[in-house]
């Protein structure tokens, strides 16, 4: 069935494609560079990203979803039929698709996610919870009626979940995420060290000394930019603990988050969960310490996924085959009559 039907991690920095038999075939930042003036994209994808900052005149380089909502209709639909067409080629057969949706989003926009999907080329969507795709794809038996407690931390939301018997009893989602991360580190460098960087360098920054924890042995990073009062190319030496202290506000209000979605678990789920592991899944989650961040905010084991950035799109492939468990739940493939598209 290769090319029929396919699972969509569309987050707000990735676009993560599988297929059932496959796997994942498609993992690419989820970034567009189009003409300015006929406003149609030159490139989706990698090329795009590494164009971010380096754009020449009359193109633009976007992120068409950003926090999990659609924010550019017309050049997420360029770019999702981009990928589409990569996978199922020349099939003049439209695909089944199944992807993710932040837990926050709205009635509308999720609507707008169908639509835009459905716009670039598939035959039907089903909208699945980040976190409940990220516990499929983790190894959590949907069959299973015992609770697991599921942290995915995106790019640009984390969403947290207690996932029993192909459902969630209790959610919670925050905005604190990567792009939150990458935002927080730009302005301290700009205000501590006088300093501007790009996305990318914080990027940089976060992913080789980002902590979420304070680090016995603490490590050195220089920081290249540009100098905030001059203009000049300016580099400045940045430690890890430096920027835990900057960011540890922002690491203590996610724990504390999902410390309040625990006290709002019932007794017997809390029995299970306690019974076996928190599980981190997501990108961020493989920041310094930020599994014993979780780990002592609620005093349980905490294990990071393996591929842990993959677990949401594996978790898509999964829904398909469990579709006859999760109609239960209300999760449906919806058409175009079903929602407005344009």
């Amino acid at each position: 069935m290769f090319g029929y039907d396919l699972g969509i991690d569309l987050g707000s920095s990735s676009i993560v494609i599988a297929v059932p038999g496959k796997g994942v075939v498609v993992n690419e930042p989820a970034y567009v560079a189009f003409d300015n003036k006929t406003q149609k994209i030159l490139y989706a994808g990698r090329r795009a990203y590494y164009l971010e900052g380096r754009e020449p005149s009359g193109v633009s380089v976007i992120q068409p979803v950003v926090n999990g909502a659609v924010t550019d209709y017309t050049m997420a639909q360029q770019m999702i039929r981009f990928f589409i067409n990569k996978v199922i080629k020349k099939s003049i057969f439209k695909p089944r698709v199944v992807t993710s949706v932040s837990s926050i989003n709205t009635d509308v926009e999720r609507r707008t996610l169908i639509s835009v999907i459905i716009s670039a080329g598939a035959r039907s969507v089903c909208l699945i919870e980040e976190p409940l795709a990220a516990a499929f794809g983790a190894g959590v038996d949907p069959l299973l009626p015992t609770g697991v407690f599921i942290i995915d931390i995106g790019a640009g939301t984390t969403d947290m979940a207690v996932v029993s018997q192909g459902s969630m009893s209790q959610i919670e989602a925050s905005s604190i995420a990567g792009a939150r991360f990458d935002d927080e580190i730009m302005k301290y460098m700009q205000k501590e060290h006088d300093l501007l960087i790009g996305k990318r360098t914080a990027e940089e920054i976060k992913r080789n000394i980002g902590s979420a924890v304070p680090r016995e042995d603490d490590i050195i990073l220089k920081a290249k930019g540009r100098d905030r009062a001059s203009g000049m190319p300016k580099t400045v030496e940045i430690t890890a603990n430096e920027l835990y202290e900057a960011m540890k506000e922002l690491y203590n209000e996610l724990a504390l988050e999902a410390v309040a979605l625990f006290e709002r678990t019932t007794p017997q789920l809390v029995s299970d969960i306690t019974a076996g592991a928190v599980i981190l899944t997501g990108g961020c989650s493989y920041i310094y310490g930020i599994d014993r961040l979780f780990a002592d905010a609620l005093q349980l084991d905490v294990t990071i996924a393996p591929r842990a950035e993959l677990c949401v799109a594996k978790g898509t492939l999964i829904a398909l085959n469990k579709m006859h468990i999760l109609d239960q739940y209300g999760y449906r493939f919806l058409t175009k009559e079903d929602v407005r598209t344009r």
